[in-house]
Order: C-alpha cells, then sequence, then structure tokens
C-alpha cells in the first residue's frame, strides 16, 4: 500500500524540514527581545518619550544590533554572495533612514536632525578632517592588528567587491550608509537621547551600538566601527550639521572599499602560523 493511501489518499509532504535554530541564536533573540521591551517601557514611562520616539529609539539601540548579532551564527562559515548582501542592506539602512526622517522631523523639520547649511569653507574643512580621521582610525587599527596577531572576519574580506558589478552596487551601499546610518545615529538618536543622558553619555551609547552593529566584522571591526562611530558623532555635535559626517561616512566607506580594501585589513596569517607543530610533538 503506498503512502498516499495509508494517508487517506493525501500525497505525503516531502518538503525538507526546516533546520532547528541554533541555541546561541534562540538566546540572543529571547535577549534582545526582553532588553526591547524593558528599554522602550523605560523610556515611555519613565523618561517620557512619546510612543514614537520610544519605540524608535530602542529599534535603534536593541532591536536593530541584535538582529545583526544573531544572525552571525546563521552565517559563519557559509560562503556569501555579494551582490544580495550589498543590495538588502541597502534597503534596510534606507528603510531604517527614513523612519528616523519622518520621525524625527515631525516637529523641528529637517532642522531637527541637523541638516542645517554651514559656510562652504567650513563644511568642506570639517569633512576632510573628518574623514582624514576616520582613515587614520582605520590604519591605526591594523597596526594594533599588526602589533597583537587579531585578525579581521573572514566576512569582512568576502564583502569586499571584486567585480565592476559589484563596486557599483557598493558604491550605492556607501551612499545608503552615509544617509542612513548618520541620520538614525547621529542625526535622530543623539538629540533625543541627550537630554537623558547628557551630550558625552549621547554620544557613546550610539558609538558603542553603532559598533556592535558592525559585529559581522568581528571583535577588532567593533572597536574599530565604534571608535569612528565616536569621530562622527563629535563632527557632528562640533559642527552643528550633519552634513560634514554624512559625505565624510561615504566617502570613508568608498575610499576604504573600493581604493584601498585588504590593505587597510589586518594582515592574513599563513595557514599553520600559530598552531603547533604535530610532527614535533610526537618526537
Amino acid at each position: 500500500m503506498t503512502d498516499a493511501a495509508e494517508d487517506g489518499g493525501r500525497p505525503s509532504d516531502t518538503r525538507p524540514a526546516r533546520p532547528p535554530m541554533p541555541p546561541a541564536v534562540r538566546r540572543i533573540v529571547g535577549v534582545s527581545i526582553v532588553t526591547f521591551w524593558a528599554v522602550q517601557l523605560t523610556l515611555m514611562l519613565v523618561a517620557g518619550l512619546p510612543l514614537l520616539d520610544s519605540v524608535l529609539l530602542a529599534v535603534l539601540l536593541v532591536a536593530v544590533p541584535g538582529l545583526s548579532v544573531a544572525q552571525l551564527p546563521l552565517i559563519d562559515g557559509t560562503p556569501l554572495e555579494r551582490l544580495p548582501a550589498y543590495w538588502s542592506s541597502v534597503v534596510t539602512l534606507w528603510l531604517l533612514g527614513t523612519a528616523c526622517w519622518f520621525v524625527g522631523s515631525r516637529e523641528g523639520g529637517a532642522a531637527a536632525l541637523g541638516f542645517v547649511a554651514i559656510p562652504v569653507v567650513e563644511m568642506a574643512l570639517w569633512t576632510v578632517g573628518l574623514l582624514l580621521g576616520g582613515l587614520l582610525t582605520i590604519f591605526v587599527f591594523r597596526q594594533i592588528a599588526v602589533w597583537s596577531g587579531a585578525q579581521d572576519s573572514p566576512m569582512l574580506r568576502q564583502l569586499l567587491p571584486q567585480t565592476r558589478e559589484e563596486r557599483t552596487a557598493f558604491g550605492v551601499l556607501s551612499l545608503a550608509a552615509g544617509f542612513g546610518e548618520e541620520i538614525a545615529y547621529r542625526g535622530y538618536a543623539i538629540p533625543v537621547l541627550v537630554p537623558l543622558l547628557g551630550v558625552p553619555g549621547a554620544a557613546v551609547l550610539t558609538s558603542a551600538v553603532f559598533g556592535v552593529l558592525h559585529g559581522y566584522q568581528g571583535a577588532l571591526g567593533i572597536l574599530r566601527t565604534g571608535a569612528m562611530g565616536g569621530i562622527l558623532a563629535w563632527g557632528f555635535l562640533s559642527s552643528g550639521s550633519l552634513w560634514p559626517p554624512i559625505i565624510a561616512h561615504t566617502l570613508i566607506d568608498l575610499v576604504a572599499g573600493l581604493w584601498l580594501g585588504d590593505r587597510l585589513l589586518s594582515p592574513e596569517r599563513p595557514p599553520g602560523v600559530g598552531e603547533p607543530d604535530i610532527n614535533s610533538l610526537e618526537r
């Protein structure tokens, strides 16, 4: 008797079962959900933020970095397809930036997010200064990696564009990151957090979260990106305009991804370096 007949004539379900979610991912998701609601309710009920701001700020500070960390065990060791990764990130960044734009500008307009015009010479000086500061940070962390033997995440190396099509998509991604991340974590989050944490606290918290958001770059990349976030936050707060951080952020990504590439990452350790010699152990 066939399986269909034994089951009352219904065809058996031959679809492959979904693999179970790794325990580490379940823990991260669970902690992120609890923390999200704790932060959101605290911001609304204790700090007195409006519902929209409390939800969006909890998304920026907890949900987005939590999801970024949760996906790492799922993609660890898996070959990455660069173009789908680029375009999915572009969509995410534009959605995030757009949400922060509408919520953050609903009362004070674009100026509430830092879209303030400053003199051209001042704009150029701030932009160049932030660009150089960001690139210097990358070089400093590369030297730290040389001294300490720390390694960048293999995933970060895989994400560097190789073909003309990938370079074009990476350029769009750099623009999306420059606008989306700066609107979200500098233009929106910092002004909302300043009354609660003060200027230093708001800058430090958003920069730390910004670093965790780039967890795919590994521990070294989290520290490096967090430091760059601090530089961009300082530029925003000191210049009074979000335009220099947006332009500098975009240029940093373009220069690092399209022109300097591997030369800015920690030197790759040759296979076998740092591993015990099995033959010598047997002797």
